[in-house]
């Protein structure tokens, strides 16, 4: 992976569109790491039972976003085409997932298969326009992707 310059917003929605296109919704035992008798499972699941599209609105991405130590690598792959295109279209009235994105490959965790932050499952096209809206992000936003960039590198090396 490596740095391909600075593209317009449109070039890396483009990237993103292709490589994570809208995933089916996981069950609902498969979107969480714990069984149904936990608290933060309950409040997360009242919060997103009525999301049942691959395309998560505005509304589902905010329950999911901030809850990763709940939440499960498959419900992950259903939330990151939604979220990565809320970023890109500047529809986040939150002003936060620009900032969570990056912290999420900061804890990244390939040793527990169910983890949300275990990110092995993506692709090398995958990682490359992950690569490419850090790099829009960085410039747009004026944060550091920088140790983020390094975890994606990670990945890619054990692909």
């Amino acid at each position: 992976m490596e740095y391909e310059g600075y593209l317009t917003k449109e070039e890396v929605l483009e990237r993103i569109e292709n490589a994570f296109p809208f995933v089916e919704r996981p069950s609902e035992d498969d979107l969480y790491v714990y069984d149904e008798s936990d608290r933060m499972r309950k409040i997360i699941s009242s919060g997103i039972s009525k999301f049942r599209e691959p395309e998560l609105p505005y509304e589902g991405v905010m329950v999911l976003y901030d809850e990763f130590s709940t939440i499960s690598q498959k419900a992950v792959i259903w939330l990151l085409p939604s979220m990565l295109r809320i970023i890109i279209k500047e529809r986040d009235l939150s002003e936060n997932l620009h900032w969570f994105l990056p912290s999420y490959f900061e804890h990244l965790d390939l040793n527990s298969p169910d983890s949300a932050y275990n990110f092995s499952w993506l692709s090398r096209q995958q990682l490359s326009a992950l690569n490419c809206l850090f790099e829009y992000m960085s410039e747009k936003y004026d944060g550091s992707t920088g140790y983020a960039q390094e975890k994606l590198r990670e990945i890619e090396q054990k692909i």
